[in-house]
């Protein structure tokens, strides 16, 4: 069997190991406020069995890892709907900042200002030959387009905004990409597979910061390595020890020279601006290139179809001079008479019209040149009842087709597109909140640091320290006695 000098080192191994995990249960309890910190455990194994005969003598307990807790899978969840939240979120965000400007429905929104001008004509048809009423007329069509194009400009300085954001946020995602790969090289360079376990935390805290700013697909390889790609996989940032940089570059073929986004691949550039998706670059890209651009669109379209209808009736009618009339308005986009179409045929060709739009000067600088008459005949007043109607029956929708219907209704279209959208990005942005606030729970109380838990480990760990400190006192004191008796 064995002896007391045996028995010794088995209690000192159990000394040792107490105190071992006592230090575990410390570095806990001083991380419970350390975000992305997983609680480790101590993971005790007995000791080899010195076998003697047919009997097997325990020889201690040695401390064999510290296991950090964590959930691969659950944290994978994490970073793919984290993105998608933060994508949401950003979308929504944009969409708030414009919304209450395109549906004012009060004296200064669009709508408003379109029923101003056309009742304009309709005060007018009373008395066509009144240069005070042609006069104001003028100055409502004027301010018809300068609330357009504030609204328009609006939309261009939100989009403006996104654009800059690409390029800090690119910044952002190279920086957290090169520390993970760094983390990586740690991780497979461990000793022990899986005994670096706050590499492992920092790693999943920059990742979980990375979901944020972009759409992510994360693998965890054999050695515990991640591998990251874009969500669309066109592009990987992160393979083992190596990053892969985004860069933002101004493109020509973009409004404004906007920049888009390549992933810099080695020797391979791949343009991922239209596969970014989801996290706040994601939510900024498909703001500036297809939310706020519609929006746009539907305001250059409601321009063009207004101001092709006008011109077409006001060129049938006849002046104060008894000339036939000529166009009321005037655009520099290269479509149709005038730069502007007589019909509507295609939404995308009246890009920028808004801006462009304005009264024919020769008709603002003198009002008598309004087409009001029917005929070449002092005081008739059938053109500008005509103009006033188009009110009511002249207006067009989205893709540029007269509807019959009021122009207040065409500008409710618009009005409405922008709620919905709002609606449905806020409502997808609550769920997806939801929903990784949740996963983010089932993390914490799987990886959280619970004090009350610590405490009473420690208590434990405590008790077992001194009770192998007290089994030392005992077999010092045989041997004491064995020495003192027998040593003589």
């Amino acid at each position: 069997m064995p002896g007391l000098n045996a028995s010794l080192f088995l209690g000192l191994s159990g000394l040792q190991a107490q105190q071992s995990a006592l230090n575990v249960v410390g570095h806990n309890i001083a991380n419970v406020n350390t975000p992305g910190y997983s609680r480790q455990r101590a993971d005790l194994t007995a000791n080899q069995a010195l076998i003697q005969g047919q009997v097997y003598f325990g020889t201690g307990v040695t401390l064999n890892a510290v296991q950090g807790l964590r959930d691969r899978f659950l944290d994978l969840q994490i970073y793919r709907e984290t993105s998608r939240q933060e994508g949401a979120s950003e979308r929504y965000t944009g969409i708030e900042a414009v919304s209450t400007s395109l549906g004012d429905t009060t004296s200064s929104g669009i709508a408003a200002q379109i029923q101003a001008f056309f009742q304009g004509f309709q005060e007018l048809s009373a008395r066509p030959e009144d240069s005070a009423l042609r006069t104001n007329l003028i100055g409502k069509a004027n301010t018809m387009i300068s609330g357009m194009q504030a609204r328009y400009r609006m939309l261009n300085d939100q989009r403006d905004n996104a654009n800059q954001a690409v390029t800090s946020l690119v910044t952002e995602v190279n920086t957290l990409t090169k520390q993970i790969a760094d983390l990586n090289r740690e991780i497979t360079g461990e000793l022990v597979p899986g005994s670096n376990n706050d590499a492992r935390d920092q790693r999943k805290s920059l990742t979980d910061k990375l979901s944020t700013l972009v759409g992510i697909s994360v693998f965890e390889g054999s050695h515990g390595e991640y591998q990251i790609t874009l969500d669309s996989g066109l592009a990987v940032l992160v393979s083992g020890q190596t990053s892969f940089d985004l860069k933002a570059t101004p493109d020509a073929t973009l409004d404004n020279n906007y920049y888009r986004v390549d992933s810099l691949m080695g020797t391979t550039t791949v343009n991922v601006t239209a596969d970014i998706r989801d996290g706040q670059l994601g939510g900024k890209l498909d703001l500036r290139d297809r939310i706020l651009v519609d929006f746009q669109q539907q305001l250059d379209t409601l321009a063009a179809g207004l101001a092709s209808q006008v011109n077409l009736q006001h060129r049938a009618g006849f002046d104060l001079n008894g000339v036939a009339g000529q166009d009321f308005f005037l655009s520099g986009v290269a479509n149709g008479a005038n730069g502007i179409p007589a019909l509507m045929t295609a939404a995308n060709a009246y890009k920028g019209m808004v801006n462009a739009l304005t009264v024919n000067a020769a008709v603002a600088g003198n009002p008598k040149l309004i087409a009001a008459g029917g005929i070449a005949a002092a005081g008739d007043n059938a053109n500008a009842k005509r103009l006033a109607n188009l009110q009511l029956d002249g207006g067009v929708n989205a893709a540029g087709v007269v509807l019959g219907a009021s122009y207040s209704s065409v500008v409710g279209t618009l009005i409405n597109d922008v709620g919905t959208t709002a609606q449905t990005w806020e409502a997808q942005t609550t769920a997806q909140e939801n929903l990784v606030s949740a996963l983010q729970a089932q993390r914490d109380r799987l990886s959280g640091v619970d004090l009350d838990e610590e405490a009473a480990n420690m208590m434990i760990l405590q008790r077992g320290y001194q009770a192998s400190a007290r089994f030392l006192s005992v077999i010092n004191q045989l041997t004491d006695q064995l020495v003192n008796e027998f040593g003589k």
